[in-house]
């Protein structure tokens, strides 16, 4: 549910800021205004996440997300409706490390890959619903109905997450210590900037840049190309199925021969993608090429949320699950502008080979970061 009211939003937002008088200027500034507060949020709440506990904060971050909600509901003007979007980014940045953090604390080392494989899917069909929904029922029973409805929706799971057995537990001490900046900042670096993290946190975000060029650039293209809006939706949903299906056997495959084997799979794949997206527009190229995404997409995730949960304590899970959910964000919020720039100066070729450099370029950093770590 962290995930889905914000999917839900995605392809309606947008029409709804203008049907509320924003101009377009306005619009694209309430619709990224999510992603500029939901990244500091993930980066900031995440430590909280660990000094708190994880069950409070899935319940107050739930509670936001609801509430933000209803005030999209009962926004009479543009001020009001980013008002709401700025609470949005808010209850997502305690949401996600929050849930992400349980699970990992829920889940055996030996099992840490399909833990998180079952987590991504989750997120997975969260995407699937929430765009449906989103788009179909939003026009049968209109936008405000609908996000009323997902807000009481969001209520009573905020509410009954209260029920869930408390696994992790805080440090008493942790919990009395007063707050020092400095020493906050200096147990961020120790977790983000340990050399385990480079591996899933690069994947993660040349994952997401690749989905920030499909998102801004490549739908154009295939608009251009003269496919409907119900056409290239069906072509994206082609990459979410394929990724909801190897999400588990990527987990199973992470826990047998090794986390970063499996992202570097993932990479390839992805870069793959995307040379067949660059042979042509024309059908079926463009749904193998999601396919092949789909697969590249599921292999990283489980991989690298579950790389994130072996290296690091119970203690530092929601610093570094926080920073994780940041670089999802921050991934699209980059590929998105640089491919839309790339493809309005450049053309459509060059955009397309972005998403091939760089998850390639991840890669090789990765393959030698490997042999370095076998080295030490």
């Amino acid at each position: 549910m962290i995930n889905f009211d914000s999917n839900t939003a995605i392809p309606i937002i947008a029409t709804y800021a203008g049907k509320l008088g924003a101009s377009i200027i306005f619009t694209g500034f309430i619709v990224g205004i999510y992603s500029m507060v939901h990244i500091p949020s993930n980066l900031i709440f995440g430590r909280l996440v660990d000094k708190f506990g994880r069950k409070k904060l899935i319940a107050f971050g739930v509670f936001l997300d609801g509430l933000s909600l209803l005030l999209y509901a009962l926004a009479q003007n543009p001020i009001f409706l980013l008002f709401g979007r700025i609470i949005h980014g808010i209850g997502g940045g305690f949401g996600g490390p929050a849930t992400m953090a349980y699970i990992s604390d829920a889940t055996s080392q030996k099992r840490g890959g399909r833990g998180m494989a079952l987590y991504g899917m989750s997120i997975g069909f969260s995407n699937l619903i929430g765009f449906m929904l989103g788009g179909l029922v939003a026009q049968i029973i209109g936008v405000s109905n609908l996000f009323i409805i997902i807000a009481i929706v969001l209520f009573v799971m905020s509410f009954t997450s209260l029920l869930l057995p408390s696994i992790y537990q805080p440090s008493k001490d942790d919990d009395k210590e007063k707050f020092n900046l400095r020493e906050e900042i200096k147990q961020f670096k120790k977790v983000v900037f340990r050399k385990s993290m480079i591996s899933p946190y690069l994947s993660i975000l040349a994952m997401m840049f690749n989905m920030g060029i499909v998102t801004a650039a490549y739908t154009v293209m295939l608009e251009s190309a003269a496919y409907t809006v119900g056409q290239t939706g069906m072509i994206l949903s082609i990459m979410v199925i394929f990724s909801i299906l190897i999400h588990y056997p990527a987990g199973v495959l992470s826990d047998k021969i090794g986390y970063v084997k499996v992202m570097l799979i993932g990479l390839f794949l992805i870069a793959l993608s995307f040379g067949v997206f660059i042979i042509s527009l024309e059908a079926p190229l463009p749904m193998i090429g999601m396919a092949f995404l789909g697969v590249g997409h599921g292999l990283i995730f489980p991989s690298s949320a579950g790389m994130i949960k072996e290296k690091t304590k119970d203690s530092e899970s929601g610093v570094a699950t926080g920073a994780f959910y940041a670089l999802i964000v921050a991934g699209v919020a980059i590929g998105a502008p640089v491919s839309g720039f790339a493809y309005e100066i450049y053309n459509a070729q060059f955009t397309l080979a972005l998403g091939i450099i760089i998850p390639l370029i991840m890669a090789i950093i990765l393959l030698m970061l490997l042999s370095y770590l076998k080295k030490e």
